[in-house]
């Protein structure tokens, strides 16, 4: 591998990279504006610059670890695909009702929660699997089809698809994105048996459909990245940090996106857990001051 190993965390704000010569040792940082438009084009703009200051080709780059507030942000900013949710035939509305929890049990004057996704473009579709996974009522394909064609001519980038009892079988859930595929190959799909395989389904519907709504707006970005970083020779692995201070591939980032939601803030939540086990303090405290958030 080559020897530059370079950390970078693009805010809203400014894009900070630390970087590590693994021959001498050395350690850097270089800070650049983040380009809002296109923060692909400030990561550049940081790995080139640093280059040049610090006396490295980019062909010298071997592993980019990525921190990125590219979720958070379009979904502080509701700047998000327009979408769709597939759901069995009697729930769409799950979404919607949520649990009990209110601000204001009592109020008769409560505000609507913002709904990701609105009613007109939530879709019942007849199936429906038993919570022991057997089939009760098989998966209606022609009005998938049909559908897929609407949600073309309705403008939908993303569908969300949310079955009842999935987690246990997810075959309707995979002939329906075959079908989706077949009839609107340009859609992004999310699948709530990949997602979120769990019971209870308001939490797996709306975490499946904050995934769909990410995944044209992060795999958008994630080619920007992957395409200026082979145009400027940089042949470096490159890894995204998830919202569990771990990391991904850019394939993984790009089908489950809503794992980036917290990429930024958990870096430091990381770092601050490796400082304290480095100095032996048990107590310490961290702040993150978000350029957007």
């Amino acid at each position: 591998m080559a020897p530059i190993r370079v950390a970078v965390d693009i805010g809203g704000t400014f894009t900070d990279l630390q970087l590590l010569d693994e021959a001498s040792g050395a350690c850097w940082a270089f800070k650049t504006p983040t380009t809002p438009a296109d923060p692909s084009e400030g990561l550049l703009t940081g790995l080139k610059g640093a280059a040049e200051r610090y006396g490295f080709a980019l062909g010298d780059i071997g592993l980019i670890l990525h921190g990125t507030t590219i979720a958070t942000n379009a979904v502080l900013e509701r700047k998000l695909a327009r979408g769709a949710l597939l759901t069995t035939k009697g729930f769409r509305d799950v979404l919607e009702i949520g649990r009990h929890l209110r601000k204001d049990i009592y109020g008769l004057k409560a505000e609507p929660r913002a709904l990701l996704i609105p009613r007109q473009h939530r879709y019942d579709i007849s199936e429906r699997i038993r919570a022991d996974g057997t089939v009760e009522t098989p998966l209606d394909e022609g009005e998938v089809r049909a559908l897929a064609r609407r949600l073309v001519a309705d403008g939908v980038e993303a569908v969300a698809v949310c079955y009842l009892h999935a987690y246990r079988n997810f075959a309707h859930e995979l002939r329906t994105l075959e079908i989706l595929r077949e009839e609107a190959p340009g859609l992004r799909v999310s699948l709530s048996h990949r997602v979120s395989p769990e019971m209870r389904e308001f939490e797996r519907s709306s975490t499946t459909v904050l995934n769909a709504l990410l995944m044209p707006v992060v795999g958008a970005y994630l080619e920007r990245i992957e395409r200026r970083l082979a145009d400027a020779g940089v042949n470096a692995v490159l890894y995204l940090v998830q919202s569990n201070g771990g990391v991904t591939t850019p394939a993984t980032a790009a089908e489950q996106p809503a794992r980036l939601l917290l990429s930024g803030p958990s870096g430091g939540a990381m770092a601050m857990q490796q400082l304290a086990a480095l100095t032996g303090e048990a107590n310490l405290v961290g702040l993150d001051m978000g350029g957007t958030s």
